[in-house]
């Protein structure tokens, strides 16, 4: 009677599991970001959407919800049904967003099942060449000259925004922050003349570097980043500690049953593994980071107890 009920509890096991997990995915998937067409966030979704529809056997649809950095995209996918057919593709500004905003249409992390980073990058401090001679230089020159030296940034409670606060705060120099409409156009002003520093990624500031009309001073990484060995960090020259990182990842809705976000997780793992893939975003900046999704909840809590404290340190309003 034992061997019995004992040889029956696979089948008991696999009964318990919901058909519509054993079926999933059985039509096609989307992945929806919050940003324009072209762009870092999609054409990340369209790398990873490329690849994870192999996996999963069925196409998967790249939908784009642009607005308030990111926001819109959040609060769609956030009331969408929990049955893993739709995915957003986040960015570090989920974080920032919660603690930016007075109220948000969703919740920030129990509205969401986070599925797994897919990248990690670091920002760059970048001057016009010869300006400064190092981060050291450019922190002295802030000191003598309270607010003298602008930092262009791609807009008020952007993480490239927040991380020159936090600067500041963490170096006792004083910057005048000079908010712009995108990265692109932040770099066009510190080459007009216009800010005397550009914080932004390295596919923002690569290729004037490159050309040598920039200096990159520092990277906010906490140690030196694989893609630029030669840059300090800005942890090893003015700020100790200092590790500023931003991130792409992979989120759900609430409630997305456990074996359906493993799935997909699985998807998004194999995924990364493809060299092509993980090419392709490394040549964004990116390294490729894939995790569990406990590893994104944590670091998602971690970010917005970090900006919160800048927002209100800095005195920044809340939106």
């Amino acid at each position: 009677m034992l061997r019995k009920l004992l040889t029956s509890l696979p089948l008991v096991a696999a009964l318990a599991v919901p058909a519509a997990a054993q079926d999933f995915p059985d039509r096609a998937l989307r992945i929806v970001h919050g940003f324009g067409a072209g762009g870092n966030a999609d054409t990340v979704s369209r790398i990873m959407a490329e690849e994870m529809s192999r996996t999963l056997g069925q196409p998967m649809v790249v939908e784009s919800r642009p607005g308030a950095g990111g926001t819109v995209a959040s609060g769609y996918v956030s009331k969408e049904a929990p049955d893993g057919y739709t995915m957003q593709l986040m960015v570090g500004g989920h974080a920032v967003a919660a603690a930016l905003y007075k109220e948000l249409p969703y919740e920030s992390v129990e509205g969401f099942t986070f599925i797994s980073t897919l990248g990690q990058f670091p920002f760059m401090v970048a001057a016009r060449a010869g300006e400064y001679a190092s981060m050291e230089a450019l922190v002295e020159a802030a000191k003598a000259a309270p607010g003298s030296i602008k930092i262009g940034h791609s807009g008020v409670g952007s993480t490239q925004h927040l991380t020159g606060e936090l600067l500041a705060l963490r170096t006792g120099a004083e910057f005048l922050h000079i908010p712009y409409k995108g990265g692109a156009a932040a770099s066009t002003a510190l080459m007009g003349g216009e800010v005397d520093v550009v914080i932004d990624t390295g596919t923002v500031i690569r290729p004037q570097a490159d050309a040598g009309v920039y200096d990159i001073l520092a990277i906010t990484s906490g140690e030196r980043w694989p893609d630029a060995p030669d840059v300090p960090t800005v942890a090893e020259t003015v700020s100790p500690g200092f590790d500023v990182v931003s991130w792409t990842g992979i989120g759900m809705p609430a409630g997305v049953p456990d074996e359906i976000a493993g799935t997909i997780r699985v998807a998004v793992h194999d995924a990364l593994a493809v060299p092509a893939v993980s090419e392709k975003i490394a040549s964004l900046g990116a390294k490729p980071s894939p995790s569990s999704g406990e590893e994104m909840t944590a670091l998602i809590e971690g970010q917005v107890a970090v900006w919160k404290d800048v927002i209100e340190s800095a005195g920044i309003e809340k939106r």
